[in-house]
């Protein structure tokens, strides 16, 4: 009986540790008025908006869809922050273009959103 009762408390101990764990959820992105596209202006737009976490961002990185390369790594202004209004011009557009932004925090997260600018 001791046994069952010893055994009893271990099993009840080991759940009640191992099912409390903090949940993290990843970086969340909302941009300006939550629209999902936007109108370039001479070929130029400024993508605005609001990124919030639970952990510090390590960083935002900004890619036109169908290239391998982002063309914006933003290290610094983001970084450490677990809130963080963005403004990022963006120029060259010339024909309709989605964007697509990858939010990274510091314990490894990661988010990724896009954005639709029209010519």
């Amino acid at each position: 009986m001791k046994t069952k009762s010893i055994l009893l408390l271990l099993v009840t101990t080991f759940l009640i540790f191992t099912s409390c764990k903090k949940d993290v959820s990843k970086p969340q992105v909302t941009y300006t008025n939550n629209a999902s596209q936007g109108t370039a202006s001479s070929g130029q737009f400024t993508l605005t908006g609001h990124i919030s976490s639970q952990i510090s961002l390590a960083q935002v990185t900004l890619t036109k869809q169908g290239d391998s390369n982002p063309f914006l790594v933003d290290q610094t202004t983001a970084k450490n922050k677990k809130e963080y209004d963005f403004s990022y011009p963006i120029t060259g557009i010339t024909a309709n273009t989605t964007i697509i932004m990858n939010v990274s925090d510091q314990n490894g997260g990661t988010s990724s959103s896009q954005f639709q600018i029209l010519k």
